[in-house]
């Protein structure tokens, strides 16, 4: 257990989180320009790096662990094909990938 915890935190901070922001952006929206349900579960896997790295269980963190849920949720709208819900529920998490992404570039990496 204690690799698939370095192996997260790993994937979440440095020049590895920022590969792994960039290519969930890029999942993410094709995803929702194919309307492909199979790419955005992927774009939400990858979301787990950071949910689990920078999240926690009580808070305003909390929402950061609820993250992959809302791309989950993208995914569920896309195969129903509603696109008002299918297009609102990833922008918190783009959102947060674009501040991940700018924090992790004024730490100096």
């Amino acid at each position: 257990m204690e690799l698939v915890t370095s192996a997260l935190i790993a994937l979440s901070n440095g020049i590895p989180g920022l590969v792994v922001a960039g290519v969930t952006m890029i999942l993410m929206l094709l995803a929702l320009i194919r309307k492909d349900p199979g790419l955005m579960l992927a774009a939400a896997l990858l979301v787990i790096p950071f949910a689990f790295a920078r999240g926690a269980w009580a808070g305003f963190p909390l929402f950061v662990r609820l993250l992959p849920l809302f791309s989950l949720g993208s995914a569920f709208f896309i195969g129903k094909d509603d696109p008002v819900f299918a297009w609102s529920l990833p922008m918190p998490v783009f959102g947060y990938l674009i501040y991940v992404a700018f924090i992790i570039l004024a730490a100096g990496v």
